[in-house]
């Protein structure tokens, strides 16, 4: 005859494994019940799972490079905006500052300077802008700002000034001081690189910056009282830097244009990869989706199992529930 204690107790042994199953089990069908995925993806494709690993690698490809391309968009971005604010900044400034040459007054050459001091201001601004801890301006010395403060440029256009012997030798002075290569601008003023890693940052010292930069250093005193009033053949720099101003603006344009194009470009790489990743996560979830609604059934059933299971151990074993769960 089997002895019921040794019979209960391998019953109950017995539930003690099955309980253990079930609950490793409905640890797996509710991740799947919340993911739509089969928890096991190997067990459930077999043989296929070498073709559901390449799928999944390429996908992680697909969200790599677009979050490389969504950086490049957002720094395109706010590259652009600064061009456009620089540009729209001098615009009409130099056909002001050769008309008051052409018909001087005081309070004209007063709102000229005024203008262009703002806007020095703004540009160099602009000139410092960042993308997280990231100076967009300074060629590859991306940690730090490309420009001092704008009275610190002042300040050495202003001693130039005081060093000319007229507009024409300001003009020889202002060249040799923002020479892209030898200049002291280039090399103690700004504060980048002139090379950049970064096929879509533009420098400082791109001509066009540093045109404007020159003509409303030079614009900004010119009004009574600035360090221009009583320089000989002032108006020899001020149409320079007029002239100068307004090439500047066209620059600044074509420079804006050209970063509309590599826009453009990014977004339509953007939406390639958005439409493949679409077409790859579709085959990816065909082979290892699992239905919501059958996963949410299935726990349902091994819940009201293991509550059965837990009833069955109790009583086999002479314990209450709560006490076989201690």
């Amino acid at each position: 005859m089997i002895n019921n204690s040794y019979l209960s107790a391998t019953m109950a042994s017995q539930l003690s494994r099955n309980i253990s199953d079930v609950r490793e089990r409905i640890k797996s069908v509710s991740a799947e019940a919340v993911t739509g995925r089969v928890n096991d993806p190997t067990k459930h494709l077999s043989g296929q799972i070498g073709d559901a690993m390449m799928g999944q690698k390429a996908l992680n490809d697909i969200e790599r490079d677009q979050g490389l391309m969504k950086l490049r968009e957002t720094r395109l971005d706010i590259t652009q905006q600064s061009l456009t604010r620089m540009q729209e900044g001098i615009s009409g400034l130099s056909a002001r500052a050769i008309n008051t040459v052409s018909f001087p007054s005081a309070a004209d050459w007063q709102s000229v300077a005024s203008d262009a001091r703002s806007q020095l201001e703004a540009s160099v601004a602009a000139l410092s802008v960042r993308h997280g801890e990231r100076y967009l301006f300074s060629g590859d010395a991306t940690s730090t700002a490309p420009l001092p403060g704008t009275d610190a440029i002042m300040a050495e256009i202003e001693a130039l000034i005081g060093e000319a012997t007229d507009g024409e030798d300001l003009n020889a002075r202002l060249d040799a001081f923002f020479d892209p290569e030898t200049g002291r601008f280039a090399n103690d003023i700004y504060r980048g690189t002139a090379d950049t890693s970064n096929g879509d940052a533009i420098t400082v010292l791109d001509p066009a910056i540093m045109d404007s930069l020159r003509s409303l250093s030079v614009l900004s005193m010119s009004g009574p009282g600035g360090a221009l009033e009583g320089l000989p053949g002032k108006d020899d720099a001020l149409t320079d830097a007029a002239g100068r101003l307004a090439r500047a603006e066209g620059q600044l344009t074509q420079l804006r244009a050209e970063t509309g194009i590599e826009q453009n470009r990014v977004a339509k790489s953007l939406e390639a990869l958005e439409k493949e990743h679409t077409i790859l996560s579709g085959l990816f979830n065909q082979m290892t989706a699992r239905d919501q609604y059958e996963a949410a059934a299935e726990l349902k059933s091994l819940e009201t199992n293991l509550e059965a299971s837990y009833l069955l151990t109790a009583r086999l074993t002479q314990l209450s529930l709560l006490n076989f769960l201690r």
